[in-house]
């Protein structure tokens, strides 16, 4: 479960991003996401907003020490398109020793994605 700072702008971002798709959603009495599962391709991944006690966003600890690695069909368009939406190029898509071209980014609510395509 990745928890960020504003949910609903979260899953925005991952759905014109990621091309993720919700599947499922649940909003505190107070509006905010208390927990929203989304799929991108074949991975499910869980997204709420911060909530006391319970989790804390990515960038209340001033980063994240998990890195997600994610397929993608396009790498470069991918990280064009993270990097319009508003996240942060940390690392150009480059051919990899692998075989595939991988790029990575941190996403505005903290998170550092590693986004891959084969050659």
């Amino acid at each position: 479960m990745l928890a960020v700072h504003d949910g609903a702008a979260a899953i925005r971002f991952y759905e014109d991003v990621f091309g993720a798709t919700e599947e499922t959603k649940i909003l505190s009495d107070d509006g905010k996401v208390a927990h929203c599962e989304l799929r991108i391709g074949n991975a499910a991944l869980m997204v709420a907003d911060e909530f006391e006690g319970h989790n804390r966003a990515a960038r209340r600890l001033g980063g994240t020490s998990v890195i997600l690695y994610l397929d993608v069909d396009d790498a470069d368009r991918v990280a064009r398109r993270a990097v319009s939406a508003g996240a942060t190029l940390l690392r150009p898509v480059e051919p990899q020793p692998h075989g595939a071209r991988v790029g990575k980014i941190e996403d505005p609510f903290g998170h550092v994605w590693m986004v891959a395509s084969e050659g």
